[in-house]
């Protein structure tokens, strides 16, 4: 009888192990001496490490992935038997180590499992690298361990070839759930994101954490799972590196028509405040008073930007998932002149590639032609009206529909570029 594949759920035996801060779980055993090789036991289990791609914070991330013959822990079914040693050792030979106990706490009958996953997330640049993972039983001191070796290529045709300059080679990542799984806080480097300017600027982020309305009413919307582009790139645009001004962030909750969250002159993001007001702000918890009037979130969206079109010297980005505003909305667009530098980011969802007839290229969102990842398959993407684009249009903001890191990472090259230009 087949037996069915469960996700382990992980215990955190310590904190991953960086550069420079090696996880002291490691000198409790001879992993050097694995290395070397000899004494192994037959573990049945598999390493890998995932291809490593763009994601919404502009690093490539990639994933060590372990896997544990679901046999194995049968045979040592009790906690805290088997651990998982994993090494990362890049071209400098720089090594960052991290381990997990594996528990099954949520499976009633070990014997039932097939396999058993561990991941190991993590930031990389581009290079070579040495992986090598260990299985460890804890009772009995057996270990297995295998080697991998693993080449990262540079990002084809990067529109920010010196993004990554000064990052170290791995960031290990642990798990956390949302907001933090948004913005990732224990990640502390920085992007180098130079932008000259001729003259002083001053830089104003307003981004729209509003889930998103839809035409069938309020009972339609969606829940924030936007927030999940959003915040990253929001994380990213505050790591710029203005040669001669200053940035300030708003973050606009316009179901409630407040300012939830701002910071003047920004250095880094203080997430602790941030985290704060998205924690508040859960749109599952809207008092039912903050519904009332519903029809001017529009128009508060429309008053809070136009506060922020002071002098030219300021440059308006915002930031924000498709807008479909339920009925009776007063969709009035701003009263102001144009010629200052707006630009407005769009994130929508991904395109999904459907299997179907031969076609190598289909037409995506706003008239786009998609190329195919899949032969014989179809790239559509689900219409989403935008609302918070009519309100703009007087300024004729320079508007970048995004679906994917990659595009946002076009855009902000783009927007790098335009305030670097003499006006």
């Amino acid at each position: 009888m087949l037996r069915n594949c469960y996700f382990l759920v992980l215990a955190a035996a310590a904190a991953a192990g960086q550069q420079g801060r090696p996880d002291p779980a490691f000198e409790k055993i001879p992993f050097e001496e694995w290395l070397k090789g000899g004494g192994e036991a037959r573990f049945r289990w598999s390493l890998r490490m995932d291809r490593a791609v763009l994601d919404a914070h502009q690093r490539l991330a990639t994933a060590v992935v372990v896997q544990v013959d679901g046999a194995e822990f049968a045979k040592r079914n009790k906690p805290g038997r088997l651990v998982v040693f994993v090494e990362i050792r890049d071209q400098e030979n720089r090594v960052y180590r991290s381990h997990r106990t594996l528990l099954t706490a949520e499976v009633k009958k070990p014997g039932d499992l097939a396999t058993l996953n561990f991941e190991q997330h993590a930031f990389i640049t581009p290079g070579d690298y040495r992986v090598a993972a260990a299985v460890y039983d804890a009772a009995s001191k057996e270990h297995s361990l295998k080697r991998i070796k693993v080449r990262v290529p540079e990002l084809p045709r990067d529109p920010l070839p010196e993004a990554w300059r000064d990052l170290p080679s791995v960031e290990l990542l642990g798990g956390a759930d949302p907001p933090d799984r948004w913005y990732l806080p224990e990640v502390g480097s920085r992007l180098h994101l130079p932008v000259k300017t001729e003259r002083p600027v001053r830089i104003d982020v307003v981004v729209n954490e509003s889930p998103t309305e839809t035409a069938e009413g309020r009972t339609g919307r969606v829940s924030r799972r936007d927030m999940g582009n959003l915040v990253p790139a929001l994380k990213v645009i505050s790591q710029l590196e203005i040669d001669d001004g200053s940035m300030n962030v708003t973050l606009l909750d316009l179901e409630r028509r407040k300012v939830s969250f701002t910071q003047e002159e920004v250095g880094t993001l203080d997430w602790t405040r941030l985290r704060a007001a998205l924690v508040e702000n859960d749109p599952d918890r809207i008092d039912v008073h903050a519904l009332e009037n519903h029809e001017q979130n529009a128009q508060f969206f429309v008053s809070e930007i136009r506060k922020r079109l002071g002098d030219p010297a300021r440059v308006l980005i915002v930031l924000s998932a498709p807008m479909a505003f339920s009925g009776g909305q007063d969709l009035r667009p701003i009263e102001a002149e144009p010629g200052r530098h707006v630009f407005y980011i769009c994130y929508y969802p991904p395109l999904q590639v459907v299997p179907g007839e031969a076609r190598q290229d289909d037409i995506g969102h706003h008239g786009r032609v998609v190329p195919s990842p899949v032969p014989h398959a179809s790239v559509v993407g689900t219409p989403v009206e935008d609302s918070l684009a009519r309100t703009l249009k007087p300024l004729a903001p320079r508007m970048f529909n995004v679906r994917s890191p990659m595009e946002f990472r076009n855009a902000l090259a783009a927007i790098m570029n335009e305030i670097s230009q003499p006006k």
